[in-house]
């Protein structure tokens, strides 16, 4: 492995929201962050189950930029390059734990290629590695996989121990005593999230329909089963939750939002294709397919957590993929692909506090033709580095974390 970095003096600079958005606009108009004082959108509003869905078809004003735009500066500091491996995590700040990949044997006519994979801990500063030892190891107990999650106040924490790709244990940790209780009850997803400061929801799933929605207290592991009247939905593909409510999407692409105590879900958003909420939940970023009307293809907009729309545009293209948060709900990182020229490419850095949105291309792609991820993009602990992997032209696989600097 080869580790490197290098300075850049190069700004990412606002005006470069009115640059990049430009070149996915066939008709030249430019679309910006609409001022939260205004709000000059025709949002969508909320859509109650059985309402009319064509009276429902979001509205896109392009509003003007402002001659004077300010922000803060991002600044690309430098990257690191890591060849033939993928991020599976962060140790740190500064170290990842990665999976190696070593071509074993050459396939053949009859035989495909044989590969070695193996975990190190990389440190990103002097390029050296290691084996991972104690709570690092991807294996604990004779489990295949160990998933952790942290409450908002960092207390508690739950704890997924897979046997298989198919059934998990769960635990519920308070990180203060160290004190460790079981949660009875079968699990097949790994959806899920912290309601509050020390209720845990659990879409355990099923082979048999979509499974049931736990709530789980950590104080003493007791467990609720929570019930939601909607027959559209035949399992949990998408599932969020954040202060107090409950996000999901059906088998109709309508995200819905539904409060513990609540049977009946409220439709927020149609034609979803993803949705990430934010750490802080203040916000939803949601990429959406039209299959019909003037666009056919991929938008990527930001919503607050009651959906409402807040701005326009933030990507456009045919697919937008690896949508990110970072840890401190700032930067949204997220890959556009378009067919067709002018049109956005590639990875992409939207930044909430000044509302710009930069390419990343330059730094992770600098050769012809422009990569795009194969593996989902990962942000450091702090949001100040972000791991992007592509595919060489030798179809091997190569990581670039890249360091940022905000000013």
């Amino acid at each position: 492995m080869k580790h490197h970095a290098e300075k850049y003096g190069f700004i990412l600079a606002a005006a470069l929201l009115s640059i990049t958005v430009t070149a996915c606009q066939p008709n030249g108009e430019r679309l910006t962050v609409v001022d939260p004082a205004t709000r000059h959108v025709d949002q969508q509003p909320v859509v109650r189950d059985g309402a009319d869905r064509a009276d429902t078809k979001r509205q896109l004003t392009v509003v003007r930029t402002p001659k004077e735009q300010t922000g803060r500066e991002v600044t690309v500091a430098g990257t690191h390059k890591i060849k033939t491996a993928t991020i599976q995590s962060w140790i740190s700040e500064d170290e990842v734990e990665i999976e190696t990949i070593r071509l074993v044997k050459a396939g053949t006519e009859t035989e495909e290629p044989q590969y070695e994979y193996k975990i190190l801990i990389m440190n990103l500063l002097n390029g050296q590695t290691r084996e991972p030892t104690g709570e690092e190891g991807r294996q604990m107990d004779g489990y295949m996989f160990v998933k952790e999650t942290f409450s908002p106040e960092g207390e508690y924490s739950f704890i997924q121990k897979w046997k298989d790709k198919y059934t998990a244990d769960n635990f519920v940790k308070d990180r203060r005593t160290g004190e460790l209780i079981e949660i009875p009850g079968d699990n097949y997803l790994e959806l899920g999230g912290w309601l509050n400061a020390d209720t845990y929801i659990l879409a355990a799933g099923s082979m048999n329909g979509r499974g049931e929605i736990r709530q789980i207290s950590a104080a003493d592991g007791n467990v609720k089963t929570l019930p939601l009247e909607d027959p559209d939905v035949d399992i949990f593909t998408q599932f969020g939750v954040s202060h107090g409510r409950i996000y999901y999407t059906d088998n109709h692409q309508v995200l819905k939002v539904f409060d513990p105590g609540q049977t009946k879900p409220v439709s927020l958003i149609r034609d979803v294709w993803n949705f990430q909420l934010s750490p802080n939940s203040q916000y939803i970023s949601v990429s959406t397919v039209t299959q019909s009307g003037a666009f056919q293809g991929s938008e990527l907009l930001i919503y607050d957590s009651a959906g409402t729309l807040q701005g326009t545009l933030i990507g456009k293209g045919d697919l937008i993929t690896y949508v990110t948060w970072s840890p401190d709900s700032d930067k949204l990182a997220f890959d556009v692909y378009t067919e067709k020229q002018p049109g956005m490419n590639g990875v992409y850095l939207f930044d909430t506090q000044s509302g710009q949105v930069s390419p990343l291309a330059p730094y992770y792609a600098p050769t012809e033709p422009l990569p795009h991820p194969t593996y989902p993009l990962s942000w450091s602990p702090s949001g100040h580095r972000l791991g992007i992997t592509v595919e060489d032209s030798n179809s091997q696989l190569v990581t670039q974390v890249i360091d940022f600097i905000f000013k």
